[in-house]
């Protein structure tokens, strides 16, 4: 009868042990449970877009006589082209931190390991069955630009086009423009004989708008814009103070940072509101379900001393990391939800 009573301890005692909840922090010389699911916590990826518009300037075949002809000012004399800083911003998006992984062993008598991750592993519930959708950065996609620039010398009058001389050709050039505004005025004071409906009047004054604006451009130039978008990814696990992630070029645009071509652009991230951590580090305690506890950060982007972008944002890894107690897994009724940040939302 004692042994029995002996046996009976010893099971009831296994059985208990097999029930409390087994949670591995994984890393170098860990000892991993047999079977497990395995789950992220998420660290913050601050991403930086940097936007740049590509000027270029390409001279009219007249531009030397647009002064003399026709009195424009505001011309482009020079072939040319240059880059100018349209835009920097800067987002934040959840990635798993690798110094941040667990094995929770899989245990019928333990709710623990019923988790649910998103894509990239990261832990959003505990025993329950809705999850929420990941959010995914959209990198905007580079498509082909058409960057040629021509003119359109069909437009050109004969007697234009039979000058021999390219200052000749300029004057009858000119000659044209000037005699598309005098039918315009005409058209619209009603001196012109022939009565034109409204549709017809709005047809003939745009086709005369796109011949005078075609023709114009042989003298002022052509100018065409387009945007470039870089876009770079940092997450820090400590303090950045003024570091170079890139630099940016007139004449090349957006460069790397090694590349002195370029005058630097500048990041900072500075922690704030950092929680104390009075967590015990008792290593006979029993860890349950670890989550996040997290801090925020300032993050500044500085170009020719011009702050560009001025955000806080919150980061898990300048905070730290506490767990739930691995007996309340043991009923069969807790749930946990957690936010993006790796932090507890509701326990149920």
């Amino acid at each position: 009868m004692k042994k029995f009573l002996i046996l009976f301890v010893i099971i009831l005692f296994v059985n208990t042990i097999n029930a409390q909840t087994n949670v591995v922090h994984i890393r170098h010389g860990a000892k991993l449970p047999t079977n497990y699911i395995k789950y992220f916590l998420p660290k913050t990826e601050i991403v930086l877009e940097v936007k740049v518009k590509k000027h270029i300037q390409k001279a009219g075949r007249f531009a030397n006589y647009s002064k003399r002809l026709l009195e424009l000012n505001n011309i482009v004399a020079t072939d040319k082209s240059f880059f100018t800083i349209e835009s920097v911003e800067a987002y934040d998006r959840h990635i798993p931190d690798s110094a941040k992984q667990y094995a929770v062993e899989i245990n019928l008598k333990s709710t623990a390991y019923k988790i649910k991750t998103d894509y990239q592993g990261i832990i959003q519930t505990i025993n329950i069955n809705e999850s929420r959708e990941p959010s995914i950065l959209n990198i905007p996609q580079v498509e082909p630009i058409d960057t040629a620039i021509s003119f359109d010398y069909s437009l050109l009058g004969e007697e234009a086009l039979a000058a021999t001389t390219e200052e000749k050709m300029a004057e009858f050039a000119a000659k044209q423009i000037l005699n598309i505004r005098d039918s315009r005025i005409y058209l619209l004071t009603g001196e012109d004989e022939r009565n034109y409906d409204g549709e017809s009047l709005k047809q003939i004054l745009d086709k005369l708008d796109e011949t005078e604006r075609k023709l114009t451009e042989l003298f002022t130039g052509k100018m065409v814009y387009y945007i470039e978008t870089k876009i770079f990814r940092v997450s820090p696990s400590v303090a950045v103070d003024n570091e170079v992630f890139a630099r940016f070029s007139q004449t090349l645009g957006i460069v790397d940072r090694d590349d002195y071509v370029g005058e630097p652009l500048y990041l900072s991230v500075k922690p704030t509101d950092i929680p104390q951590n009075d967590i015990s580090k008792d290593k006979t305690k029993k860890f349950g379900i670890y989550y996040n506890v997290t801090a925020k950060a300032n993050v500044e982007v500085l170009f020719a001393d011009k702050i560009l972008v001025d955000k806080t944002f919150t980061m898990p890894q300048f905070g730290y990391t506490a767990f739930l107690p691995a007996k309340m897994f043991n009923k069969p009724s807790t749930a946990v939800e957690f936010t993006e940040y790796g932090t507890i939302k509701a326990i149920k």
